[in-house]
């Protein structure tokens, strides 16, 4: 079965309700016992705002959110790296591989 885009879940959001939700987490090994609607809200808000972005455009934010999460403290490999465990079982080959490849750069102060 093909893993789907995250832009995908901007399409099929009205037709998931939360228990539908925390099924699809559970199989992309995320604790569904830490999902809350919090949780459920503010990954709405991240697909709504980058959903339609071009991978240059999220680039650009990316870059951004790092630089200023450097200069501030905010900035936590330990978080980047909890953040690509969750997201890589949504992923197709493709998707992870840039996204190993990003991790990479942001490691080495290049992002």
């Amino acid at each position: 079965m093909a893993k789907k885009d995250l832009r995908k879940i901007k399409e099929q959001k009205a037709a998931l309700n939360k228990d539908e939700l925390k099924k699809a987490a559970k199989k992309a090994n995320i604790n569904v016992d830490e999902i809350n609607d919090k949780d459920i809200k503010n990954y709405e808000d991240a697909i709504n705002k980058y959903g339609n972005k071009s991978e240059s455009e999220l680039m650009g934010d990316l870059e951004m959110m790092i630089g200023e999460g450097r200069r501030d403290g905010t900035f936590s490999e330990d978080a980047l790296d909890a953040f690509v465990k969750n997201v890589m079982p949504m992923m197709d080959e493709n998707q992870r591989e840039k996204l190993e490849n990003i991790t990479r750069m942001i490691k080495m102060n290049k992002i």
